[in-house]
């Protein structure tokens, strides 16, 4: 059996609060797949980024925190729309989105929300295909609630699609 951890953040660039709180959970997603691959366990962590690729910021956490091994780094956005349709679509929506914001703007977290988890649930099938994800959060590993925790029974090594890039 294979657990699978995943943690999706858009990009935050490299100050502030929510950059310190992401390295936190990097750190996190790390230990834990380090310390289950310790108790003899097969695990593998992603830490998905909602970008075009992966932020600087990331590749040195990786590199100072030595966690390649551990935890792989993944942009992703999503599959259905090119690039030019992505940025058309999303400065069209963004007036769209900021006039409803102003409006409810306790629905903004419910929207991101709701695309982060789209983007993560696309991504894992892909990456893990025969992943079945585990909801009852008394199962996550160390207890942590994890934005993304399934198991397989296999390991998958599939061709990545297009919207998923991998830091090499």
């Amino acid at each position: 059996m294979k657990h699978i951890l995943a943690i999706v953040r858009p990009d935050l660039g490299v100050r502030g609060r929510k950059a310190h709180t992401a390295e936190l959970e990097y750190l996190r997603l790390v230990y834990a797949i380090t310390k289950m691959r310790r108790e003899s366990k097969n695990a593998q962590g992603y830490f998905i980024v909602i970008s075009e690729s992966i932020p600087d910021y990331l590749k040195r956490w990786e590199h100072y925190y030595q966690a390649r091994q551990s935890v792989e780094l993944i942009s992703a956005l999503p599959n259905h729309v090119s690039y030019s349709a992505r940025k058309t679509a999303t400065d069209f929506s963004g007036i769209v989105t900021e006039a409803l914001l102003d409006k409810a703007s306790h629905q903004k977290s419910v929207i991101i929300q709701s695309i982060q988890n789209g983007i993560l649930d696309e991504t894992m099938c892909t990456l893990e295909p025969h992943v079945q994800r585990i909801k009852d959060e008394n199962r996550f590993p160390l207890g942590i609630r994890w934005d993304y925790y399934g198991i397989t029974a296999e390991a998958s090594n599939i061709a990545r699609p297009d919207f998923v890039s991998k830091f090499d």
